[in-house]
Formats: C-alpha cells, structure tokens, sequence
C-alpha cells in the first residue's frame, strides 16, 4: 500500500498552514491558497485514552486520540491505532483505516496514525 498524503491550504498572502476545509485563512481572511501535502512521517506531541468513548465508538473499550507534528511545522488531530507503548515524540505515520461504525452500522474511514 502506498504513502498516505494528507493536504492542507497554505495562504498565499500570510503563509498560515491550515486545514482544508477552512474557506477563508484563519489569520488573515485572504481566500487564495497553494495546496501543501504532509511531509512524510510525523511526531507525537501529546495524546489522552479515552476509557468512556461515545455512543458511535461503542465497539471499543478504549481509543486514544492524539496531538502530531509533521515536520514543515503542520499539526494534526487523530486517532492512534494502539493504546499500548505509546510515548510523546515518537515516530508516527499517518494511515486511511477505519475509524468506527456510525450508529447506523456505516463505517466511518479516515487518516488514524501508526507508530513506526
């Protein structure tokens, strides 16, 4: 399988890295953009086991959401696939898997993170 890319907007009159779906840039409120894909691998900054999950993650005793860098500086939100051996500046790589199933039985797929 291939290299997941992750894309983000880079504002083209301040430079601000921002999530995709933003319309406007978060700093500036220009609306032009280039488009910046991850750079590869990522770090773990800070994450937290989430033991009381939502209804929609009801299949799981236990996930951990976590707090990652790539290094041209963009920080990401996401799932870490494993609960165990986890520590703050370890290698990650972000991988398309399946999230959960909504409370209709639909899977939910997107980027989750996998230490290398």
């Amino acid at each position: 399988m291939g290299e997941t890319v992750i894309t983000w907007k880079k504002c083209k009159k301040c430079g601000k890295l921002q999530h995709s779906d933003h319309l406007r840039c978060i700093q500036c409120k220009n609306t032009t953009f280039d488009t910046v894909e991850s750079s590869g691998d990522c770090k773990l900054l800070t994450y937290t086991i989430l033991s009381a999950p939502p209804a929609e993650y009801r299949d799981k005793d236990k996930y951990v959401l976590g707090v990652v860098e790539f290094s041209n500086g963009v920080r990401a939100l996401g799932q870490i696939v494993t609960t165990e051996n986890l520590k703050v500046g370890m290698k990650l790589k972000p991988i398309l898997g399946k999230l959960t199933d909504n409370l209709d039985g639909n899977e939910i797929s997107g980027i989750m993170y996998e230490p290398l």
